[in-house]
């Protein structure tokens, strides 16, 4: 009997597709765009971390990092690439479903996010950074057709209006009809 949800289902899927092109990808523009918001040092937590690219990064800038995904191949894949780099013990990969396990409250002082979007998640990020933590966020406004998954115009700042406007961008659609809101805001 298999007992993985049906959306852990799919990630594994596209995990192990993915898989065959073993480059890390590139951590999220958000992150390299607001770099000089990053503490020198704490603790992290990438959400939907897929293959590592945002964990990895943090950890290089000296961050614990704790990199969450619903997919159990993506956790293998992050795992897989810590042995071979073993400067980077500072990452701990789990399986998680954050929306049904959310983070404790003032828990982190950086919080990534690159494109997942669950709504009703947003507050519970905010409450989970500790005072001063600041949150990295980049998701899609075009481009996906599943509807529920796109930002409206300047949500992003609406959503986590509870949080310090460090940095909001909206990007023009790009040649494939994509475009992403970014957000950087940290908690007073």
């Amino acid at each position: 009997m298999n007992d993985t949800p049906p959306i852990a289902s799919k990630w594994n899927a596209r995990y192990a597709y993915a898989k065959r092109d073993q480059a890390l990808p590139e951590p999220a523009s958000v992150l390299v765009t607001g770099e000089a918001y990053l503490p020198d040092n704490g603790r992290a937590l990438d959400v939907a971390c897929g293959r590592g690219a945002n964990a990895f990064y943090l950890a290089r800038k000296g961050l614990s990092v704790h990199a969450w995904d619903i997919s159990q191949i993506a956790v293998d894949s992050m795992l897989e690439y810590q042995r071979t780099h073993l400067q980077l013990t500072n990452v701990i990969p789990q399986v998680r479903d954050v929306v049904e396990h959310p983070p404790e409250p003032d828990a982190f002082d950086v919080i990534v996010v690159s494109r997942f979007l669950d709504r009703p998640l947003c507050a519970k990020l905010s409450a989970s950074l500790k005072s001063g933590g600041v949150l990295f966020y980049q998701t899609f406004t075009a481009g996906l057709s599943n509807r529920d998954y796109l930002l409206r115009p300047n949500e992003l700042p609406e959503l986590f209006a509870d949080l310090e406007s460090c940095l909001s961008y909206e990007s023009p659609l790009d040649e494939r009809g994509f475009s992403e809101a970014y957000f950087v805001g940290r908690k007073l």
